[in-house]
């Protein structure tokens, strides 16, 4: 049971974002730069490392 629990905890943010992503990103006019490239490259491994800093802080 808690298997299906972690799933649907990984499945239904991944499927509210691919949502997201679909129909809303297209209304934003983001220029092709390699500026933006690079910021969507590092971002999530930003996002990830502040993540498990925080989370091993607290344990």
């Amino acid at each position: 049971m808690d298997t299906f629990v972690f799933i649907l905890k990984v499945f239904l943010p991944s499927l509210a974002l691919s949502i997201a992503i679909k129909y809303l990103a297209p209304s934003f006019q983001i220029a092709p730069t390699s500026t933006h490239a690079l910021i969507a490259v590092i971002t999530p491994s930003i996002v990830i490392a502040i993540a498990l800093l925080a989370q091993s802080r607290i344990k």
